[in-house]
């Protein structure tokens, strides 16, 4: 191993080890509606799989933070959700939103969800060394699967299909098994996205370029060339599936034209600060980018202009959009989970928990919203009807 790879393996623990600084909590500035928390045991017990082979002035800055939820290490999902029941988090349903009840399992911070996309599985991966699947409508923890590397490890869906992806292998959520093993089992932490059309794998590796793995055959299709000294964070096919992009250290977006395998655009988020993670929005117009400067970038694609600079005050994670683009979710280090509205800029809400904030994520109708972080913890947020 490269004395690069060593580095860049090392800073990037220790960053994640450290995490953000924590402000004292202040009052949250709206009620956040939430249920009371049933304490119970997990009524059942996950197993574990076979081994087989143009720049906008910045929004105005939030004054309060949320004030952090209490610990909760002995709850779980209290009851089965109805999805009858919930209505679509949007703009007009922000200020409705509230906690629907928290996932226990894991037992280090939750690092990455993934959604299916019949919205039926909530994957996550933790620096416990697990990937737990869970079956959200029916309140339980299905299994857990083997992850090599725990910190920073990214894990994603199929968009057309039940497999899912962490760097080295896909998994057929269905049947429990293994269906393809990529490479020759990964030491450094990595981050996955699939292809609209769930052909193709993009897999990022610490010290080693992107590449793209072909789903059927296992083999590599395409290497993206990279400096050696700049780790990416996080990867991301545009919605046509023509673009990848990807965040990286130093402050840079780079825009990837996945038949060229070349850099087609260089988006500069901050000189000295890293890219955490990026987004595109499901409509294609937007590409999102937050990370160490306390913002979220939004550029225009078409233009190329940076149209949207959101301003929350501490360091973040990870950002998604809705799925009707309409909003930005960031998860951020001060424990909470802010809702934007992506035509404004305006803060919508700001959502408590218990600790730092790393992962957020939308399912695919926009009626879930999940997060996860330094607490160990898994939230599902919802409006009900």
């Amino acid at each position: 191993m490269s004395h690069y790879r060593v580095s860049a393996w090392l800073v990037i623990v220790l960053l994640l080890s450290a995490g953000c600084a924590k402000p004292e909590p202040a009052l949250i500035e709206a009620s956040t509606n939430i249920p009371p928390i049933v304490t119970v045991t997990p009524s059942n017990t996950a197993t574990t799989l076979p081994t087989s082979a143009a720049t906008s002035s910045p929004t105005t800055s939030p004054t309060n933070s949320p004030t952090p939820l209490p610990p909760t290490q002995n709850t779980v999902l209290p009851t089965a959700i109805n999805p009858q029941n919930l209505a679509v988090i949007s703009v007009e349903t922000a200020a409705q939103v509230e906690r629907l009840g928290t996932l226990i399992g894991h037992t280090n911070r939750v690092m990455t969800l993934a959604f299916s996309q019949d919205g039926t599985y909530l994957a996550s991966s933790s620096r416990d060394n697990t990937i737990k699947l869970w079956d959200i409508w029916n309140a339980k923890e299905m299994i857990d699967f083997p992850m090599i590397v725990s910190d920073l490890n990214g894990i994603a869906f199929s968009p057309i299909d039940n497999w899912l992806a962490s760097p080295d292998t896909i998994w057929d959520v269905d049947s429990m098994q293994v269906v393809q093993t990529l490479g020759q089992g990964r030491r450094e932490p990595g981050h996955v996205a699939f292809s609209p059309d769930g052909s193709t794998l993009a897999v990022a590796i610490i010290g080693e370029p992107t590449i793209l793995w072909d789903i059927a055959s296992g083999q590599v299709v395409r290497t993206f060339a990279q400096q050696a000294d700049t780790p990416t964070f996080s990867i991301e096919f545009s919605p046509d599936g023509t673009l990848i992009a990807a965040g990286e250290s130093f402050g840079t977006v780079k825009l990837w034209d996945v038949a060229t395998g070349q850099v087609v655009t260089t988006f500069e988020y901050s000189k000295d600060d890293d890219v955490h993670d990026v987004a595109f929005s499901p409509n294609g117009r937007y590409l999102a980018s937050g990370g160490t400067d306390n913002t979220i970038r939004v550029w225009e694609l078409a233009s190329g202009q940076m149209v949207q600079t959101l301003w929350h005050g501490n360091g973040m994670y990870g950002v998604t959009f809705s799925p009707d683009s309409s909003l930005l979710a960031s998860a951020v280090c001060d424990r909470s989970v802010k809702l934007w509205e992506v035509a404004s800029g305006r803060l919508l809400r700001s959502l408590p928990h218990a600790d730092e904030m790393i992962t957020v994520s939308f399912s695919p109708d926009g009626t879930l919203l999940a997060s996860g972080g330094y607490d160990d913890l898994i939230y599902l947020w919802g409006v009900v009807r």
